[in-house]
Parts: C-alpha cells; sequence; structure tokens
C-alpha cells in the first residue's frame, strides 16, 4: 500500500484585476472543487489564502458553502497561513503569529475548522521559523523534498514527515513530491500511477505527497481544455479510487503517527526559486552545471537565498523597507493591521516566472494599503534614519498629506506618497538584465499541454528592442552635469546623459517645511510650501555650462499626458519651456515650472519580463530630463 496525499494551493495576489480572480474561479478553484466532491472517497486538503477567501466570500459564497461541506463529510483538510499571504521571513516575527491567529480564528468562525497545518508561502524557510509556527499555534508545515536533500537525507528516506526542532520545541514536517508536482497534471496518468508503483514495491506503506497551485488545475495557459473538457481529472481521481493499493490520506492523521527521525532543515526554498533569485551571470552559470552533473548531485549545488531579491531588486528592497517601517508604526487598530497584512503580501517582492514585482498594478496595491493603513497612525516630523538598511542614513519626513524619503547623497526622492491618492508616485521599475532574456529567440514546441516552466514564447514581435538596461538606481530629481545635449535615443539607452552629482553634506534649516540645503560640486535646497496644493521648490546656485535634472515617476492610469496632448509612453521631445504638466485621468495634475527655460526629453521605462503566458512587455513609468544652460530653481506642484 502507498499512501497519497492530494493537497492544492489557491491564492491571488494583493491588487490583482477582479477579472483575473474572475477567470481562475471559473477555470479552476470551482471545476477543481466539484471535481473532489464528485469523487467523495478522495481526500484532499486545501489552502485558499486570505485575501482570495475575503473575495471569494463577497463573489462566490457557494464556494463557502461547497467547501464546508467537504469539511463537514471529513473529505477535506483545510490549511491555515498567514492572512495575508507573506513570505514569512520578510515580516516581523509579530506580524506573523497574529496574521497566522487570526486566519486560524477566521477558518474556525467560517468552516467550523481548527487548522493544525501551514501553508508556507513559496515554502521559503529558514530555522528560525520554527518558533514563529508553534506560538501561532502551528503542528506541522509542508516543505519540498529538495529541502530534505539539502538536509543529507536521500529519496530513499522521504516516506514520511520528519520532525525538527529548536531549544526543545518540536515543528513537523512534511516532503512534497517534486516528481508529483511535474507530473500533475502534464503528464499522462500512467506516469503518476507507475511512479507511485515504484515507490510503493521501494517501501511498503510509504506516504507520497503533492502539494502544488490549484491554478495549474485549468488556470494556467492551455490546462483548462486538458484537466477538465479533455476529463484528465477526472480519469485521474477514477484511477487513485479504482487503486486498491492507494489509500488517500490527511496529513494531521499521519503526523499522529511515529516520524521518520529528526532533522535539521537549513534556510533554503525550492529549487526553481534557489534558481531564479541569482544574479543574470550566476544563474546561467548554474543552469549550465547543471546540465554537466547527474540529477542525483543536484542537492550538493544550492541555488540563491531568498532575500537576495533585495539586493537584485532596489525597488523591491524600498517596498519591503517601508512596510517594516509601518509594521512598527501601525499602532493596534484592527482595520489598519489587515490593511498592513494585505502590505505584505508576498507576490509583488519578487520574481520568478510569474510577473511579481514586475507588474505594476501589484506594487500600486502593496503601497496602497501601507499607505492606509498608515494613515490611521501617521508619525509627523522630518528624522534621520537608515531607512532602506543600506549603511547609510537617508531622510524621511512624514505630515499628513505626504510621505518622503530622500537619499543625501543625491539629494534626490526615492518615495514620494500622498496620502490622499493613497499612491506612491515614485512606483517605477528600473530596466534590469534577467537570464531568460537570452532566450527570447527561442522556441518551443505547441504540442500538448505544457507546465509554466516550459512557456518561452513571445507576446509581441521585436521584445529585442527594449533589452536596455539602466545603469544607475532611478530617482526622482536625480542632478547631472551634461557634456552636451543628448538625443532622444540615447537619453532612453542611458548613453551621453553626464555624470550625476554627488552632495557631501547637508543642514536641516527647518523641519517642518522640510526645507534642506546640501552641499556639492553646487548647492541645491529643497522646501515643501503651500497649504492647499503642496509645492516642492528645488533650488540651485552655483556656475555649470549644461546642467541635468532627471525625474523618474511611477504613475499608471489611462490617458497618460504631457500637456494635455501628448502622449508620455512616448518618446517626447519640447524646446524653450518654462513649465509643463504631467495629467492622467482620476489624478490631480503634476505641474512642472522653472525660472528660466529649459529642454524637456521623455521616455517610458519599459522591461521585457517572463509571465505565466510568455514574455511580455511593460509600462514601468516614464522619464523626464530637464535640460538648463543655467542653474534654475524648479518648482512641482503635486
Amino acid at each position: 500500500m502507498i499512501k497519497f496525499a492530494f493537497y492544492i494551493h489557491n491564492h491571488q495576489p494583493t491588487g490583482n484585476f477582479d477579472e483575473v480572480y474572475e477567470y481562475v474561479y471559473e477555470h479552476s478553484y470551482l471545476p477543481l472543487l466539484k471535481a473532489l466532491m464528485k469523487h467523495k472517497t478522495i481526500k484532499f486538503g486545501i489552502h485558499n489564502s486570505g485575501t482570495l477567501l475575503e473575495w471569494i466570500f463577497e463573489k462566490h459564497p457557494e464556494f463557502f458553502e461547497m467547501l464546508k461541506e467537504t469539511v463537514k463529510k471529513g473529505q477535506s483538510e483545510l490549511l491555515s497561513s498567514a492572512y495575508g499571504e507573506p513570505i514569512l521571513s520578510f515580516i516581523p516575527k509579530g506580524d506573523a503569529i497574529e496574521q497566522i491567529k487570526y486566519f486560524n480564528d477566521y477558518l474556525y468562525k467560517h468552516f467550523d475548522y481548527q487548522p493544525k497545518g501551514l501553508w508556507l508561502t513559496e515554502r521559503i524557510w529558514e530555522p528560525k521559523l520554527i518558533t514563529t509556527l508553534l506560538d501561532a499555534g502551528i503542528e506541522y508545515i509542508l516543505l519540498d523534498d529538495t529541502h530534505f536533500l539539502y538536509a543529507g537525507l536521500e529519496e530513499k528516506d522521504l516516506y514520511s514527515y520528519y520532525v525538527t526542532e529548536d531549544e526543545g520545541r518540536i515543528l513537523k514536517v512534511f516532503p512534497i513530491s517534486m516528481k508529483l508536482r511535474y507530473l500533475i497534471p502534464f503528464h499522462p496518468i500512467d506516469e503518476t500511477i507507475n511512479f507511485l508503483k515504484e515507490e510503493e514495491n521501494r517501501k511498503n506503506n510509504c506516504l507520497k505527497t503533492l502539494g502544488d497551485d490549484g491554478e495549474k488545475f485549468g488556470g494556467w495557459p492551455g490546462t483548462y481544455d486538458w484537466v477538465f473538457k479533455k476529463g484528465w481529472l477526472d480519469e485521474f481521481l477514477s484511477r487513485i479510487e479504482k487503486e486498491s493499493w492507494i489509500t488517500p490520506v490527511f496529513l494531521h492523521k499521519i503526523a499522529n503517527e511515529p516520524s521518520a527521525g529528526r532533522i535539521y532543515v537549513p534556510t533554503s526554498s525550492y529549487e526553481e526559486m534557489g534558481e531564479w533569485v541569482l544574479p543574470p551571470k550566476c544563474g546561467i552559470e548554474y543552469e549550465e552545471l547543471k546540465k554537466t552533473i547527474d540529477k542525483k548531485y543536484y542537492y550538493l549545488i544550492h541555488g540563491g537565498y531568498f532575500k537576495n531579491f533585495l539586493r537584485k531588486y532596489p525597488e523591491a528592497n524600498h517596498m519591503q523597507k517601508r512596510m517594516l517601517y509601518v509594521s512598527k508604526n501601525v499602532g493596534n487598530d484592527l482595520n489598519a493591521k489587515l490593511l498592513l497584512w494585505k502590505g505584505q503580501c508576498s507576490c509583488a517582492y519578487w520574481h520568478g516566472i510569474f510577473g511579481g514585482l514586475y507588474l505594476p498594478h501589484l506594487r500600486e496595491a502593496i503601497y496602497k494599503n501601507l499607505i492606509e493603513a498608515e494613515n490611521f497612525n501617521i508619525q509627523k516630523g522630518l528624522k534621520s534614519i537608515d531607512f532602506d538598511a543600506d549603511g547609510e542614513k537617508e531622510i524621511v519626513y512624514s505630515d499628513e498629506k505626504f510621505f518622503f524619503v530622500i537619499k543625501p547623497r543625491s539629494a534626490s526622492f526615492i518615495e514620494i506618497d500622498d496620502r490622499g491618492k493613497k499612491l506612491n508616485i515614485l512606483n517605477y521599475l528600473g530596466r534590469r538584465n534577467e537570464k531568460y532574456h537570452q532566450k527570447l529567440s527561442q522556441k518551443t514546441e505547441s504540442e500538448g499541454v505544457k507546465s509554466i516552466h516550459d512557456v518561452l514564447q513571445s507576446k509581441e514581435e521585436n521584445l529585442h528592442d527594449y533589452l536596455i538596461y539602466d545603469q544607475y538606481n532611478r530617482s526622482f530629481c536625480l542632478d547631472r552635469m551634461l557634456d552636451s545635449i543628448p538625443t532622444e535615443d540615447n537619453f532612453r539607452r542611458g548613453k551621453e546623459i553626464g555624470k550625476t552629482i554627488d552632495y557631501t553634506d547637508y543642514k536641516i534649516l527647518d523641519e517642518k517645511k522640510c526645507m534642506i540645503k546640501f552641499s556639492g560640486q553646487v548647492e541645491k535646497t529643497i522646501q515643501l510650501s503651500g497649504e492647499k496644493n503642496r509645492i516642492l521648490q528645488i533650488t540651485y546656485q552655483g556656475t555649470v555650462k549644461l546642467f541635468g535634472v532627471e525625474f523618474s515617476l511611477g504613475i499608471f492610469g489611462s490617458k497618460l499626458r504631457l500637456n494635455n496632448d501628448k502622449n508620455l509612453k512616448q518618446i517626447q521631445t519640447l524646446n524653450n519651456l518654462e513649465q509643463f504638466t504631467i495629467q492622467v485621468d482620476n489624478f490631480s495634475p503634476i505641474k512642472f515650472s522653472a525660472n528660466t527655460n529649459f529642454i524637456l526629453l521623455t521616455y517610458p521605462i519599459e522591461t521585457i519580463s517572463s509571465s505565466e503566458t510568455g514574455f511580455e512587455k511593460n509600462f514601468q513609468g516614464f522619464s523626464l530630463l530637464l535640460i538648463f544652460k543655467r542653474l534654475p530653481t524648479i518648482s512641482i506642484e503635486l
């Protein structure tokens, strides 16, 4: 006999489009649950994230009733998680425990079920999580078999759960089979049955667990026809019922049996994540190395550490540090905490095969929730702290209308939050090299259904033209000494745009007005003025031949335009200006003006990223370069 645990994880990111929620519900979540309910002898485990359940409760309460029926009849086991589906090691321990306890209570309230197992987001494991999970009332979690191999076990040892401990406190850990993750539902059913038979022959009464995304059953490209219309899932469940030597089981029941032993799992994640987090050159070398060795040695060549996404993408680091800042100041209001927890949702903080960080609406939703949470308890004033944990202090200013973060060395802004609109207008993303960019010219055959890891198609032509990489970190009000006026194309490509100015010292002149003077090759004074319409005034003093000020912005919406009639998603050049206006529907105009004429160059910031449907171009904001022949005073009405 072999014990088979069929466990599903369903989740949609905070801020994802309602039509995406609806599509995946109709093509995956609902038909999957219906299929499982049809096969009443199939026990299954299911995790629906808190943000997803919140949407389902509002839009499709019938799903709650169906799921409640499976719980009541003993067909399903519910798994817990932190409510907002964060990476647990990315957020403060107190937030993690509170979220898990809140979600446990939520599941008990709606389903009369007290979960003991937890779905660990992205299976991002660190040993310090043991006490966090135990303090939250969790008894067991699921990790990938890769985690266990990294700890020194062999495939033959993965026949049940293990215990791990910290200071003598025990957490139970179950291995998920990578083989099953790749077989189900993409391969013919016989391959899965044969694999389970081989495992049974190797060790009688062993446990094999599938723990994977529910979206792969109908929600991923090409899977709905395969899984449901062509009957793969129904036939698969029928085969499991038919094979008397396969026994569907609940993990919470297995957890009451003796363990396979004690183990200490190192900091790790599933194999693919370890590859995605690596810098492009390292990622290519890692991939090449894997091709030269037998798969049985893979466990000896770990990929990267998940938190290095914060190094790989400065925007992800900044967003995570903004979240930590809000967490410290959020107070005890539950509504504020729920917003914070939504702002801790993992998806926008990293990037692998899905869009993640590359999707502006996901980043926008994170900032919206964080700003709204902070609005419950605004910490007003100006202070100097190491906001982004880079070893140097930033200037942070907060009042009832705005929140700013300024980098002293460049005297430029890296965050400008409009509290009323709940928007960070600097929600841009830089253009960076990705390992998969080298695969843009490769093609794959379209026969059969493919795993998302095999999709390499481009969604539009000529994506190579957009493989331009920034050589600096973007900001707002970045000063440049220019040798000549760059062409539109050179500005877009980051060529002949001079050297950025480093400021060596600064002095706070007025905390209330956020008035700060920076000293360097020139003197620069930033001041906030005005009550109804807030104005940033930036004054320069000194002598230059040609001076440029670059502003990167991340504003998204319909009809984004310059001076009412020019499209900011296209390259623009305007000469002999004294002022200009940025407009977007449902957003107050942003007005730039100067006391001397200037040339304005603009281009859209566009990236090429991987998604579940292939390679795609994304608009990530826009860059402005104001070029002056003498040092100006610039006023920006926000």
